[in-house]
């Protein structure tokens, strides 16, 4: 059993559910699930493993590989595995364990690693016997994008400027709603023509009361909601 550590916060802002916008696929061997999942018992371990399938999808190197400096450069993989020390843990976990091989270039002075799948045990042995070619493309390190904006960006971006009276009404809704549901309905007031908080307010308060899956009230999406919370922004 996965024990939980501090990495993981009882506060943390429940998931919304998957978009229909977002569901690029990542891969994942059976054996993953058969074989890994049952003996890592590292939580940090399996977030870095879980990172490596995803950043393989986004190469496009004939032999995919990783580098320690690249991981590190990532904000994200850095805030998931708790600190660079930690991510380095994690990683010698991996080869320790034999899911991800390690490769010396000595004459570049670096580490090249691969997870343990035919191509990578067929590149460690390459550089091993001096045959390693590596690509002429210039590499430029892959991150992870944070996909949901915080509420003061999409606010910005899709109603206008944030004055100190809504930015504290912001903050009382972030904390009230999940984010993906913030963001999903900007976009509906935006595709309505109604950029103003009070809109964004009515849906938010609308889905939370009666359930965002409701048909009945997902067809009332397009109209302008007939009442409004009150709030600071003004009386409805």
């Amino acid at each position: 059993m996965m024990e939980s550590n501090d990495l993981t916060s009882n506060t943390a802002t429940p998931f919304g559910g998957f978009r229909e916008d977002n569901m690029n696929l990542i891969r994942l061997p059976e054996a993953f699930f058969t074989q890994l999942l049952p003996i890592i018992d590292d939580l940090i371990m399996l977030r870095l493993l879980m990172y490596m399938f995803w950043h393989l999808e986004q190469q496009d190197n004939p032999v995919r590989y990783f580098r320690l400096e690249d991981l590190k450069s990532d904000p994200t993989l850095i805030r998931m595995t708790g600190g660079e020390h930690l991510l380095e843990k994690a990683l010698k976990g991996l080869v320790e364990l034999g899911v991800v091989l390690e490769a010396l270039l000595a004459w570049m002075e670096e580490t090249y690693y691969f997870l343990n799948g035919p191509q990578g045990r067929a590149a460690v042995e390459a550089i091993k016997n001096g045959r390693w070619q590596g690509s002429n493309k210039q590499y430029k390190p892959i991150h992870m994008k944070d996909a949901t904006p915080n509420i003061f960006k999409l606010y910005e971006e899709n109603i206008g400027p944030i004055t100190p009276m809504i930015a504290d009404i912001l903050k009382l809704d972030e904390a009230a709603y999940p984010a993906s549901w913030i963001h999903d309905a900007i976009q509906m007031a935006v595709k309505n023509n109604a950029r103003n908080w009070k809109y964004v307010q009515a849906i938010l308060t609308r889905w939370q009361n009666k359930g965002r899956e409701n048909e009945q009230f997902r067809q009332d999406d397009s109209q302008d909601p007939s009442s409004y919370r009150e709030s600071w922004l003004g009386r409805k």
